[in-house]
């Protein structure tokens, strides 16, 4: 009788045994199940934010590339156009004429002495024939608006002076002269724009005679209207 009871509690004891190591084993079953699914997602999670960082650089490639192509085409754009400038004024260049580029923009640069004799208001002959040639290179720029600026040095005028009372009538009157000669060589009149800036956008600041003859000036400043050009470049 107590063998039979003894080999029942052993029985039990190994069945519990075996029963405990069960529920260990499926509970770290579990626990390692658990984390193979954490790792997969963390995998998962990290797959995409990689591929999303690589969309991101491609995106951001073709943009670069983009700009850069625009940055080409919009200073090819400037260079023929400086270009062709120069080459109609060539025989301007002895006299102090300049062309170049700045800020995105073309820039003639016309001293007073090709242009005016002192004091007037009248391009001379010479200047006519300077602007003649420069409303022909300029005139089928149809994108392109023009701004004339008169510059002044930074002596009063005479007080007797009846044609304009200060410099930044005179230099206003210069663009506005300027103005109507592109117009009269076939510039579109929308295309134009006068300005007086008077004594007060100087190019040199000592009051030297050679600094205030530099100073008294006329720009003429191209600046093509780049989103239209490329359009326009685009479509055709």
């Amino acid at each position: 009788m107590k063998k039979t009871r003894f080999a029942s509690s052993a029985a039990a004891m190994i069945l519990g045994v075996a029963v405990l190591g069960s529920c260990v084993s499926s509970k770290k079953y579990k626990e390692l199940e658990a984390s193979k699914n954490a790792l997969e997602q963390e995998k998962t999670a990290a797959q995409r934010s990689l591929e999303q960082a690589n969309a991101d650089l491609r995106d951001r490639d073709a943009k670069l590339a983009q700009y850069q192509q625009q940055i080409a085409q919009k200073e090819r754009i400037l260079n023929e156009l400086r270009a062709s400038v120069n080459e109609a004024l060539k025989g301007f260049q002895e006299q102090g004429l300049t062309v170049s580029i700045r800020e995105g923009k073309v820039y003639v640069t016309m001293p007073e002495k090709l242009l005016f004799a002192s004091g007037s208001t009248k391009v001379n002959p010479n200047g006519q024939s300077a602007l003649g040639k420069l409303a022909n290179a300029i005139k089928t720029q149809r994108d392109t608006e023009i701004v004339i600026e008169g510059h002044t040095d930074d002596v009063a005028v005479a007080s007797a002076n009846i044609t304009y009372k200060d410099n930044w009538d005179l230099s206003v009157l210069r663009a506005t002269e300027i103005t109507r000669l592109l117009i009269n060589n076939g510039v579109p009149p929308q295309m134009v724009v006068p300005a007086g800036r008077g004594q007060y956008t100087p190019v040199a600041m000592t009051r030297t005679p050679e600094a205030r003859q530099s100073n008294r000036r006329t720009e003429i400043i191209l600046a093509p209207n780049f989103d239209k050009i490329l359009k326009l470049i685009q479509t055709n």
